[in-house]
Formats: structure tokens, C-alpha cells, sequence
């Protein structure tokens, strides 16, 4: 197998997120071969220059070794992103997940009446789905995946936006999937938090991560495509943030990192309505 320094990257001249080619490098930097830049329009924050998808499984094949057993403490996180969903849409229908692992959360979802589908491109996760839960997950890429417009009230992706090569593309796919008033939940990391985790750029789990979200960067994106953010505490967060001007490398010993600090979660959790 060849290492990271031995595969070619592909380097990017525009932001990704907005397309906008007012992009600068990051203050601090990752170790070579990567490297990290921020998109001065939409304070999207990215690496570049990134492995090729074509590569990215030569980065996650050790994590995905070995034999795993079931985790009561993921089965009580899928129980509460589905509660979290079930505030928004309280009557049952057709959800899908991308990227839906072991199955924890579909389970959850089809326990309470849910008709469910997954995604799921990790042989192993599949198994274990079907194995533990007898959920039929297929192996498709959500760009190709064979699924009509408007088929589902609800759409979940959790800790997966942030290692895809094209966040919009999946977004604008998730818009053209819900029906009208259907919903998207999402998870992230929020890149703004990591200052008071002390994680500086070489705990950033680069390059599994492609992308860096903030509260603003997120709102403004899913706004962009069509959705209305329904989750206040993130439409709060995104106005401090463009307020103060925060950045993840703004110093905590500051009294705006300070302030940061305390306002920002570690994640982001973005419950999100398609406009009728």
C-alpha cells in the first residue's frame, strides 16, 4: 500500500462550498501533503490540496478491521437524534440515512413506525446492520444511488457531510429527494469548539475530514439550497460567529475566544424543513 506522501492530490483554486476564488491558506497548517485554506465569502474551511475520492479508502480501511460488538451507548445516541427528528415530524413515513452504519438509528426510527432505507458504502457496517437489526442497507453512492425526487418526509446524515468531496452537491441531492416540508437532520463537528478541546490542526483527523464546518458556514449553505434552518440555538450561534468575527484559530486568551469558547458546542446538529 502506498503512503499519503506517494498518492497524488488534487488541488482546488475555488472555494468548494460557494465557488468563490477568494480563498487563503490557514494560519496554521497540517503536515505536509495537506493543507488547509478558508474561503474569505463564505468562511467555508477546507483542505486543500486533498486526496483524490478515488483514494480516500486507503485512509479508512484500518478503522474498519476487526469484529465490533453492539454499543448500548450508540443505540441511546440513535434513540436521541430520533427524538430529535420526531419534534419536527411526529407522524411516521419514508426516511432515508446516508451513511447509516450499523443501523442503529434506522432501527430506532422503524421501532417507532418509520418506513426506512440506508446508504451505506462499508461492507462490514452492512452485515452488522442486516446481522443485528435485519435491516437491508445498499451499497450506493448518494449521487448515484437510483432514488426518486421527492420520495422522503425525512432525510439523516450524521458525521458524514464533513468527509465528502462535494458537501453542496450532497445537500442540493438531499433538497431534491424530500417531498415539500420534508426534513434533513445532520450532524458535525463544529470546527469553532476545537480551540477549548486544545486540538490544533494535526488532531483535526486529517484527511478523513475534507471539510470544516462552523455554525455560519453550515446555516449559510443549507439556506442557500433551499432549506429554513429550524434549529434555533444554530441560527444563534451563526449570528455570533459572523458578529465577532470568530475563527477556530482565534486564541482562547483573548476575550472573543473566551466568548467563543463558551458559546460554541463541540457539535452541530442542523434540523432543517425543505421550502414548500
Amino acid at each position: 500500500m502506498t503512503t499519503a506522501n506517494e498518492r497524488p492530490l488534487e488541488t482546488l483554486t475555488a472555494c468548494p462550498l460557494c465557488g468563490s476564488p477568494s480563498i487563503a491558506h490557514g494560519p496554521d497548517q497540517p503536515k505536509p501533503p495537506f493543507g488547509l485554506m478558508y474561503c474569505q465569502t463564505c468562511a467555508g474551511i477546507f483542505l486543500n490540496p486533498r486526496p483524490r475520492i478515488e483514494d480516500m479508502h486507503n485512509y479508512y480501511d484500518e478503522f474498519y478491521k476487526g469484529e465490533r460488538e453492539k454499543s448500548k451507548r450508540q443505540e441511546l445516541r440513535a434513540k436521541k437524534h430520533f427524538r430529535r427528528l420526531a419534534r419536527t415530524m411526529p407522524a411516521a413515513g419514508d426516511l432515508l440515512e446516508v451513511g447509516a452504519g450499523d443501523g442503529y438509528f434506522l432501527n430506532a426510527a422503524k421501532e417507532a413506525g418509520w418506513r426506512v432505507q440506508g446508504l451505506e458504502l462499508s461492507q462490514p457496517r452492512i452485515e452488522q446492520a442486516k446481522r443485528w437489526f435485519g435491516i437491508d442497507l445498499k451499497s450506493e453512492d448518494l449521487l448515484k444511488a437510483d432514488l426518486k425526487p421527492a420520495s422522503f418526509d425525512a432525510i439523516a446524515m450524521f458525521q458524514l457531510i464533513e468527509h465528502v468531496h462535494d458537501p453542496r452537491a450532497i445537500l442540493k441531492r438531499v433538497h431534491e429527494l424530500l417531498r415539500p416540508g420534508g426534513v434533513l437532520v445532520l450532524s458535525t463537528p463544529n470546527v469553532l469548539a476545537y480551540g477549548k478541546k486544545k486540538r490544533d490542526v494535526d488532531h483535526w483527523l486529517i484527511p478523513r475530514h475534507l471539510f470544516f464546518f462552523t455554525p455560519g458556514s453550515l446555516v449559510t449553505n443549507a439556506e442557500s439550497l433551499g432549506f429554513d434552518v429550524l434549529r434555533r440555538s444554530l441560527r444563534l450561534q451563526a449570528r455570533l460567529e459572523i458578529k465577532f468575527g470568530w475563527k477556530p484559530w482565534t486564541s482562547s486568551r483573548t476575550l472573543s475566544g473566551a466568548l467563543r469558547n463558551l458559546c460554541t458546542p463541540f457539535a452541530l446538529r442542523l434540523v432543517a424543513r425543505k421550502r414548500l
